[in-house]
């Protein structure tokens, strides 16, 4: 069995052939290319799980590191920037709410960003409409359940804009994401709240001028949390790929080759009795036209009541509800 050594420097031979990408994707960032490959090999080299990764698909980590260089992120968990979890046999890329606020601030008319929780015993009041209004005084001790999240951006020359989220509404997003309850979404691993911090931050974001890291690097956080992986396009560039889902196409395939598959066993009795319907051809059909031969399944004569097959199943939905989305 290859030892952790092995792999490591396996890891960090094959990461320098991505040496001039790294450089170009940080011309204009803040990090310095050495610096961010050492952040990068010490990241993996420590985590074993991603080791593990990396040799079941090498390019997933790569493509991650390559999108932390992109966006000017450190990869490092310490920083808070960007995560690379491993997950399965893939590494995923996931945004920080410090890196968030790292690519906005890159903004000039950008001044202040701050998100705070709320508690159901602090004084807490907004409003919307054409005059938005915001007020959050929190108790000192005992504030009691978490009630809410918000964010608010201030800029130098117009009105700062914000974000409030309800438990209820940050609940919904996260059934959405593939950890869902395995994830830090509300856990004692996230005492702050980041995970929240973050989510609500991340619907902020649609309502401010158009920025493109900013708009891309949402997109890519939302496909992974959707269940998306990440990997390397033909010209080494990373990319994200989006999770299939199961439509009522692919399920109705699967029912066919289900259905094609089932055995059909004729007795000797029924092909005695099949000889002698072939010499009446008017009796091979019944009055819907439709071939009478009966079958057997396991040695069990199929003419007694049973359920429909997985295909007979799927067709008779399909008819019934043709515009329905398919519920997985």
């Amino acid at each position: 069995m290859t030892n952790t050594h092995e792999i490591s420097k396996r890891f960090e031979t094959q990461l320098g052939g991505y040496l001039q990408t790294i450089h170009d994707l940080l011309e204009e960032q803040e990090i310095n290319p050495q610096q961010f490959l050492h952040m990068a090999i010490n990241q993996i080299k420590r985590n074993k799980k991603l080791l593990t990764v990396f040799e079941k698909n090498p390019a997933s980590v790569f493509s991650s590191i390559l999108t932390c260089a992109e966006f000017g992120l450190s990869p490092t968990s310490q920083m808070g920037e960007a995560w690379l979890i491993p997950y399965g046999n893939d590494c995923q890329f996931q945004i920080g709410y410090q890196g968030l606020t790292k690519i906005l601030y890159k903004n000039p008319d950008v001044q202040n960003i701050t998100a705070e929780c709320v508690y159901e015993n602090d004084n807490f009041e907004y409003s919307l409409g054409l005059s938005p209004n915001l007020t959050h005084i929190p108790v000192a001790v005992k504030r009691g359940k978490l009630i809410a999240v918000y964010c608010v951006v201030r800029f130098r020359n117009q009105d700062p804009i914000f974000k409030v989220m309800t438990v209820e509404e940050l609940k919904q997003i996260q059934n959405l994401s593939k950890a869902g309850n395995r994830s830090v979404w509300f856990s004692p691993t996230d005492p702050q709240y980041w995970m929240l911090k973050k989510t609500c931050f991340k619907q902020l974001c649609k309502l401010l001028p158009k920025h493109l890291n900013m708009s891309k690097v949402i997109a890519y956080d939302n496909i992974i949390e959707g269940g998306g992986a990440m990997t390397l396009d033909e010209e080494n560039k990373p990319i994200v790929v989006e999770a299939s889902k199961p439509t009522k196409s692919n399920l109705f395939e699967k029912a066919m080759e289900e259905d094609k598959n089932e055995e059909i066993i004729i007795t000797p009795d029924q092909e005695e009795k099949l000889e002698d319907e072939l010499q009446n051809k008017d009796h091979l059909f019944d009055e819907n036209n439709e071939l009478i031969l009966e079958k057997t399944k396991q040695g069990v004569d199929t003419q007694q009541e049973e359920e429909k097959k997985p295909f007979e199943k799927l067709v008779d939905e399909m008819y019934e509800e043709p515009d329905a989305d398919l519920k997985i």
